[in-house]
């Protein structure tokens, strides 16, 4: 039961924060903090990934989080922050895999685009579409 809770929190974030992305390209961090509140809430009623898996799922986005600021922004500081709530519920090793797929998927799509003529090596990709097509395989290969 709980893990069923959990896949909806993790697809309903990744679904709204995809549209937002795609149209906007840019995530709002504040609905994502409060998805991370409730992973919380989920860790604290459930027990369930360890402490310790929580808080390495987490180290996932702060790296993307370093990441975005000491390139000055060139990756999304909330794509960072939607990696570690989604650590929350992931922990480490799924989180890896989450990251891992989006960033094959991105770039397959990318060097498409680049092919097709339809996108230079300069334009932004919303990255979000691609975590939540990721994930969306994690759970159907499940």
């Amino acid at each position: 039961m709980q893990q069923m809770w959990s896949n909806v929190a993790v697809l309903g974030m990744l679904a709204m924060c995809s549209t937002q992305d795609i149209k906007t390209k840019r995530i709002h961090v504040n609905p994502i903090l409060a998805f991370g509140i409730l992973g919380v809430l989920f860790h604290i009623l459930w027990r369930t990934p360890s402490m310790e898996s929580l808080l390495l799922g987490m180290v996932v986005g702060a790296v993307i989080l370093l990441l975005s600021i000491l390139t000055g922004g060139k990756i999304g500081a909330g794509d960072g922050v939607l990696l570690m709530v989604t650590g929350i519920y992931l922990g480490l090793e799924q989180n890896l895999q989450l990251f891992f797929w989006g960033l094959m998927l991105c770039g397959i799509w990318a060097l498409g685009l680049i092919v097709l003529q339809r996108s230079s090596r300069k334009d932004r990709i919303p990255f979000v579409p691609f975590l939540l097509a990721a994930y969306v395989g994690m759970l159907a290969i499940v």
